[in-house]
């Protein structure tokens, strides 16, 4: 049977590298593959051959202090592992799992073992991450044997969590308890830690530099208490070879005896991890939901108007984008409607001009990063229409009247925080004592001035984002289980950078008129009003001229579109 299990782990992980490597001879994955092996290369291996100090003794040193500060963090969590609510015996198996496993004569332990070999692909990979990035000392081999006894560690305690539950033990009558026990341990090893340690803390953060410390928690007391965590502290934070191989050699031992413990575990698993496993998928479902904009957080939401009977369907449109934004994105609504009124709480309670004035810069620091952030929450335009292609093409109205009211909606949604964003700052610099050269940012005119120059803004940058869906299609569709991984942040970063170049393109002939105007009411006219309004005027004319001709050439381009080619692209 063990056979049959490694067979199938080994067969199913590389059949799923094969088929992410077959894909890399699509354009679209071969170009995410390859930004985001630039972005790990950049940010991770760079220097890592380069043989410098600083590089070469990345990730934390094999020093006492530290080998004591994650013998405390896994000694916490085997304990507050105990005070997780959840009380089922459940592993969670996918269908197919479940109609062949659960069927067959296994036994528990064969079911457990199953679940531990399958589950080693991705502990493997995990392994190798944390061993280059952190824990360089422990040579792969230290971080693979704790991750594989914690896991099943972890699995004995969902177990006996359940037994206990058997037994009338639930959940209110272990957290007291365990949080008691913590508590105790905690002030056990608080009393015996040495303050040189603490002192010696910052000479050993730097670079190059690691001092031979005393241990952190040293004693009677604490040794009995980090026993068992300091084979794992020193498993993956080893002083030499000898110590790695004893270490890992004790932590996989305990290994065995936890799977012991948990094959011995009285208790039924199948019809829990029934339960457990249609929990996992609907809550993987939820997840993708929430990736692709359309879980429905607040579905009893009513619409903001009523539909005229005899409306065009761009109305109809914007109507469906608006209430389908306000039930799935208004988290983001309440969230900068509560930072408004915090910052304007605080204003109040306090009367100094340095407060207010920081207060105000963040409002508007949030006002001048909401286009980006906005167009990235709210998605209730063409990139949630996308997989209903076939039925846009079906509506009675143009292309370019199509695209227009698909980025109303979300556009209402950013210039309404804009606007709040920016009306908040102001009322907090009124009546304040501030410098004359910013007394301008309290006027009336600066948010009018600002909304004129924002609102185009964020029509350009949804505009932007809704041309991916109609000029590269397969970009913005993607299946269930591309909503994570390595091309997927790679396509990301792709997609973010192409936003920006596009953008600067965009906003570069109005900065021409913005900046020369500005400097001219300046230095010529005093910083007159009239003069600042009219190149403000001027730019955002110019911006929106900008959003109508992209306007009329995505609305073109979608009525070029053939669904039947296009969906079968995007399947392919």
């Amino acid at each position: 049977m063990i056979r049959a299990f490694v067979f199938l782990t080994v067969r199913s992980f590389r059949n799923r590298i094969v088929s992410r490597l077959k894909r890399l001879r699509n354009v679209r994955y071969l170009v995410s593959f390859l930004a985001g092996l630039a972005y790990f290369w950049f940010f991770a291996f760079r220097h890592m051959f380069d043989g410098r100090a600083t590089v070469r003794n990345m990730g934390l040193p094999a020093s006492e202090l530290f080998v004591d500060l994650v013998a405390v963090l896994v000694l916490s969590m085997m304990v507050l592992a105990w005070a997780l609510p959840k009380q089922s015996a459940g592993l969670t198996f996918s269908e197919a799992e479940i109609q062949f496993l659960f069927p067959a004569p296994l036994t528990r332990r064969q079911l457990l073992l199953y679940k531990i070999l399958r589950a080693q692909p991705q502990v493997l990979i995990s392994a190798a991450v944390m061993s280059v990035v952190i824990f360089r000392g422990a040579k792969f081999i230290g971080v693979w044997a704790c991750f594989v006894a914690l896991s099943i560690y972890f699995t004995f305690v969902a177990l006996g969590r359940a037994r206990l539950k058997l037994l009338g033990i639930g959940f209110l009558v272990r957290l007291p308890v365990i949080g008691a026990a913590a508590a105790g341990l905690w002030v056990l090893l608080w009393r015996t830690v040495d303050v040189a340690a603490f002192r010696g803390m910052g000479a050993t953060l730097r670079p190059g530099r690691v001092p031979d410390l005393p241990a952190l928690f040293h004693g009677p007391v604490a040794d009995a208490v980090l026993f068992v965590p300091r084979f794992f502290s020193q498993a993956v934070l080893p002083a030499s070879v000898a110590q790695l191989l004893a270490s890992c050699g004790i932590v996989l031992a305990a290994a065995l005896l936890f799977f012991e413990l948990a094959a011995r575990t009285n208790i039924a698993v199948e019809e829990a991890s029934i339960q457990a496993s249609e929990k996992w998928a609907a809550r993987r479902a939820r997840l993708n939901e929430q990736h692709i904009g359309k879980h429905v957080t607040f579905p009893r939401i009513p619409p903001p108007f009523r539909i005229p009977a005899r409306a065009r369907p761009e109305v109809a449109i914007y109507w469906k984008n608006v209430t389908a934004g306000l039930r799935i994105s208004s988290p983001w609504l309440l969230i900068m409607a509560i930072c408004a009124l915090y910052f304007l709480g605080q204003s109040y309670s306090s009367s100094e001009p340095a407060v207010r004035m920081t207060l105000a810069m963040l409002s508007l620091t949030l006002a001048a990063t909401f286009p980006f952030l906005g167009s990235t929450v709210f998605t209730q335009d063409m990139r949630l229409d996308l997989p209903r292609m076939e039925l846009l093409k079906s509506y009675p109205i143009s292309g370019e009247r199509l695209v227009a009211a698909e980025i109303a909606g979300p556009l209402t949604f950013v210039a309404a925080v804009e606007l709040m964003l920016l009306s908040t700052a102001a009322i907090i610099l009124q009546g304040a004592d501030l410098p004359r050269r910013v007394q301008f940012l309290a006027s009336a005119e600066f948010v009018v001035i600002a909304l004129l120059l924002a609102v185009p803004v964020c029509a350009a940058q949804i505009l932007i984002r809704n041309a991916v869906p109609i000029l590269l299609p397969g970009w913005a569709l993607r299946a269930p289980d591309e909503q994570r991984g390595f091309i997927v942040m790679g396509q990301r970063l792709v997609m973010m950078a192409g936003n920006l170049v596009v953008l600067l393109f965009v906003l570069l002939p109005a900065a021409c008129i913005v900046v020369p105007g500005l400097l001219v009411a300046k230095f010529w006219f005093g910083g007159s009003m009239p003069v600042v309004a009219l190149t403000t005027v001027l730019a955002a004319g110019l911006l929106f001229f900008e959003v109508w001709l992209g306007i009329r050439f995505l609305g073109h381009q979608f009525e070029k579109i053939d669904v039947t080619n296009e969906l079968d692209a995007v399947a392919s």
